[in-house]
């Protein structure tokens, strides 16, 4: 039954880096493809390529954080890793089929303390959680303020630009696309395959990255084209400097958070960096009502994934015996 359980674990957690993959094509490569810069095929495939190089290289101590950050490595049990991953995946594969952003990030801590909570395992609350509540709070400012300045700057360095310099700056947004893919890679793929370095099941935090960053850039390949037409098309409507200034807003912010351990929400740092563009461009250049929908998704996704996770542990050790 344990080997069951542990096979479960891996599929839960490969399946939630797969939905991972898909759910942020649209933000780190919308901004190139809304600007008709690059096809959905051409897109997908650098961020599989981008990501992968991300988790393999700078993904550790994300996936520290997640595997034993938030609870011990002891209390990490194969079935409870298994219902976290399980319950992630979910929720996620949820918002991507609704065209909906939501922060795995959040929502893969949620889910270990939901699970924790119902095997009461200690959650440690005033060490990792309240540094990532810090983090999450100030992922958006932080990225206001980098989009602002940024823009600023391309604007001077644009002024009187020839036609040369515009093909050039085009090559820059795409190049700012790829560092927010190899930054999801960063940030994003320990909260798939955490769980895994967490009960011992692959004892190598480069290792463990690098099979959380082939599923992710499948999951961009297979599925990511929903969410990167409604980023492109829909949700921002900016000109190149402003969307350089968005773009690499959120890919500082993020790489920052993750390389200190505390995975942070791309949507978020995104959602800052257009922001900050926005007060240099104005507001017309934010869809209001997108953003509503996604602060609103923000908000009630992590409580839903942590209830779901507490309700399944609760309701699946009772019915199979665990303890």
């Amino acid at each position: 039954m344990d080997t069951f359980y542990l096979i479960c674990m891996i599929v839960s957690g490969l399946f939630f880096g797969w939905t991972i993959g898909s759910h942020y094509t649209g933000a780190v490569m919308g901004t190139a493809f809304g600007a008709q810069l690059i096809t959905p095929r051409r897109a997908t495939l650098l961020i599989a390529v981008c990501v992968l190089l991300g988790a393999t290289l700078e993904s550790h101590n994300v996936v520290k954080t997640v595997g034993t950050g938030v609870i011990a490595g002891e209390d990490m049990s194969v079935f409870g890793a298994m219902i976290m991953m399980l319950t992630a995946a979910l929720v996620t594969a949820a918002n991507t089929w609704l065209k909906l952003p939501v922060s795995t990030s959040q929502l893969a801590i949620f889910s270990v303390v939901g699970a924790a909570m119902a095997m009461r395992a200690e959650v440690f609350w005033s060490t990792t959680l309240l540094a990532l509540a810090v983090t999450w709070i100030g992922t958006p400012i932080v990225g206001t303020l980098f989009g602002f300045v940024i823009t600023r700057l391309m604007d001077r360095f644009m002024r009187g630009a020839s036609e040369q310099r515009r093909g050039f700056v085009r090559w820059i947004l795409i190049f700012v696309c790829c560092y927010a893919a190899y930054t999801l890679g960063c940030n994003n793929t320990g909260n798939a395959v955490g769980v895994f370095y967490g009960t011992g099941a692959i004892p190598s935090r480069m290792f463990a990255g690098f099979i959380g960053g082939i599923v992710m850039a499948i999951g961009a390949l297979t599925w990511g084209r929903p969410l990167l037409e409604k980023v492109g098309l829909h949700i921002v409507s900016l000109d190149l400097n402003s969307a350089v200034g968005a773009q690499l807003a959120q890919g500082i912010t993020a790489h920052i958070a993750a390389s200190l351990g505390y995975p942070t929400s791309m949507n978020q740092a995104m959602i800052g960096g257009i922001a900050g563009a926005g007060l240099a461009r104005g507001v017309q250049a934010i869809d209001m009502k997108a953003l509503k929908e996604i602060v609103i998704s923000w908000f009630f996704t992590p409580l839903v994934g942590g209830l779901v996770s507490y309700v399944l542990y609760f309701l699946l050790s009772r019915l199979l015996g665990v303890h």
